[in-house]
C-alpha cells in the first residue's frame, strides 16, 4: 500500500510478493518499507514473509520495520521463522478488535475474528481521515457487515474467491461480497482473490453490475493495479 505519506506497506506478502515488488515499474523496493502486515498464515497470503523480511532488513543486518500478525504466524507452527523476527524492529500481535497499531504516519486497526481455518482478521487502515479496509478470507456470518461499516472505509477492498460455492468452504461468495457492501457502503470497493469460477464470470462485468446496483464505485482488481484513494474517493464525492 503506497500514498500514506512516506508509509509504505507490504500486506500479505503470499508467493512470489518480492520478484513482483522489484519487477514493478517502477520497483517497490523493500528496503523502503515502514512494516509488512499479514491477516492471516496461510500460503497464499504468507509464503513470502520471511523473504520479504530479509529484504526490508537487508538480511537482517538493517535492524528495521513492524510486524504485525496474528499470534499463529508466530507460534505453534509459524509461518513467520523465529530467526526472521529477530530482524524486525518491533513485533505486534493482532488480536480481535485491537489497535491502533502505528506503522510510519498510518494507524492499523484489526476487525473481528473471521471464520476461516487458521487466524484470521480484517485490516482497516487509518490516515489524515481516510479509512482503507481489507476485508480477507473467511465465511460470511451475521455481524460481519456491521464490524466493517463501524470504521465507516472510504475504501473496502474484498476478497471473493468464489461465485457459487458448492463446496461450503470458508469464503465469501459473490453473493455475500454484494451484501457485504450493500451494507457497509464504501465510496469505492475493490473485489480480487478470484477463484476459477469468479474469473469465469469475468469480474469486471460482475463489478459493474454491482456499481448499478448499489450506486456504489466497484473495481475488480488486476495485475499490477494501481489505487489511487484520494483520486477515486473525490471523484465520487463530486
Amino acid at each position: 500500500m503506497d500514498g500514506f505519506g512516506r508509509t509504505q506497506i507490504h500486506v500479505d506478502p503470499g508467493p512470489g510478493a518480492l520478484v513482483r515488488a522489484l519487477s514493478h515499474v517502477p520497483p517497490c523496493n523493500p528496503r523502503e518499507l515502514s512494516g509488512i502486515v499479514l491477516s492471516h498464515k496461510h500460503l497464499d497470503h504468507a509464503n513470502d514473509v520471511n523473504v520479504m523480511i530479509e529484504a526490508m532488513t537487508s538480511g537482517g543486518f538493517r535492524r528495521r520495520g513492524v510486524l504485525l500478525a496474528p499470534q499463529d504466524a508466530l507460534e505453534g507452527e509459524p509461518v513467520v521463522f523465529p530467526y526472521v523476527q529477530r530482524f524486525v524492529e518491533r513485533i505486534e500481535v493482532a488480536k480481535e478488535r485491537s489497535g491502533p497499531h502505528r506503522i510510519g504516519d498510518v494507524e492499523v486497526h484489526t476487525s473481528v475474528r473471521h471464520v476461516h481455518a487458521v487466524e484470521t482478521y480484517g485490516l482497516h487502515f487509518r490516515y489524515e481521515g481516510r479509512v482503507l479496509s481489507y476485508l480477507p478470507c473467511g465465511r460470511y456470518f451475521e455481524g460481519l457487515a456491521g464490524d466493517y461499516a463501524a470504521h465507516k472505509p472510504d475504501v473496502l477492498i474484498v476478497n471473493v474467491l468464489r461465485y457459487r460455492d458448492s463446496m461450503d468452504v470458508d469464503h465469501l461468495t459473490f453473493d455475500r461480497a454484494r451484501d457485504v457492501l450493500a451494507a457497509v457502503r464504501p465510496r469505492v470497493a475493490v473485489l480480487q482473490h478470484f477463484g476459477t469460477k469468479m474469473l469465469e464470470q469475468n469480474p469486471e462485468r460482475l463489478a459493474r453490475e454491482l456499481e448499478d446496483e448499489l450506486g456504489i464505485r466497484v473495481m475488480a482488481a488486476y495485475d499490477n493495479m494501481l489505487l489511487d484513494v484520494e483520486t477515486e474517493v473525490a471523484a465520487i464525492a463530486g
